[in-house]
């Protein structure tokens, strides 16, 4: 017999999913519906099988978008192409705003057993389903850390907008953040590298809400001596500019490209272009491979 708690969660799912996403998520932020929306679905819980075979546990309240395979597959499929283009087997990933992993458990399945994927995610919600997901299918090449990336080893207060899909970390605090903030613990993927011992990245995806700058002011010293390949997503909506990603990426001798055009050619060439940057966009040094 359905619970009267699956019935409940159905009907808010239903009713969310007939608003737009933007609206769906400020809903989240509003004073205790976040608490409320954990409290109704703890236990909730369910398996989606990704498009690699594994399963996926998502939060359906949190998660109502990714219910199904297609779902999955369909999430972001032009980062799904991109890192199939470009990951290989034995490489090193990281999932840097990692969600409930749909990218993560992508990247594992390339990699393989002598790859290896380190997967961040800070946000409460996110981070159990990733865990009980990695539990669940027994990944051995995924690494889970809940510490949000950023420029410096420290503590952060983190802002859970927006409810799973949203959260970030206040960084220069130019935007109206929401009563939904926790302090979180932050790291340098150089730190990560130099004086922890994981594995050099060659391929990074990352996605955590115009923080991004952040990310890659805290990686200096691998751009500079491993020039990893960098798949990034450029966020302007709460006042943060491209401007920052673009220039650092371009120091440090990367050609940038928007992903839709690298994925119009056939090969890995180089694809700048005169045309301004999209949402998505794909950093790589040439001179890596010459």
């Amino acid at each position: 017999m359905i619970s009267l708690r699956k019935i409940l969660i159905t009907c808010i799912n239903r009713i969310g999913q007939s608003v737009p996403r933007r609206f769906q998520r400020r809903v989240a932020d509003f004073p205790g519906v976040l608490k409320f929306f954990e409290k109704l679905s703890t236990g909730e819980e369910v398996g989606i099988t990704t498009p690699e075979g594994c399963n996926l546990i998502i939060n359906p309240l949190f998660h109502s978008n990714l219910i199904s395979t297609r779902d999955l597959r369909d999430y972001e499929p032009d980062i799904r192409k991109l890192i199939q283009k470009f990951t290989k087997p034995g490489m090193v990933a990281y999932d840097i705003g990692a969600n409930v992993g749909v990218f993560t458990f992508l990247f594992s399945s390339i990699v393989g057993e002598d790859g290896l994927v380190y997967s961040f995610e800070p946000e409460e919600n996110n981070f159990t389903c990733l865990q009980k997901s990695i539990e669940k299918n027994n990944m051995k090449n995924i690494v889970l850390d809940k510490r949000a990336i950023s420029k410096t080893n420290s503590t952060e207060k983190f802002d859970r907008r927006g409810g799973a899909f949203s959260g970030r970390l206040i960084g220069n605090g130019l935007y109206h953040t929401t009563g939904n903030i926790k302090t979180v613990e932050t790291v340098s993927i150089d730190y990560v590298v130099n004086d922890e011992g994981y594995r050099v990245p060659d391929i990074l995806k990352i996605d955590i809400e115009g923080n991004e700058g952040m990310v890659l002011e805290g990686m200096k010293n691998i751009m500079a001596t491993h020039s990893p390949i960098v798949i990034c997503e450029l966020h302007t909506h709460l006042g943060e500019s491209k401007d920052q990603v673009i220039n650092i990426l371009s120091c440090y001798g990367y050609t940038i490209s928007n992903v839709r055009d690298v994925l119009t050619i056939n090969s890995t060439g180089e694809t700048a272009s005169n045309k301004p940057f999209e949402r998505h966009v794909i950093a790589i040094n040439y001179s890596k491979y010459t």
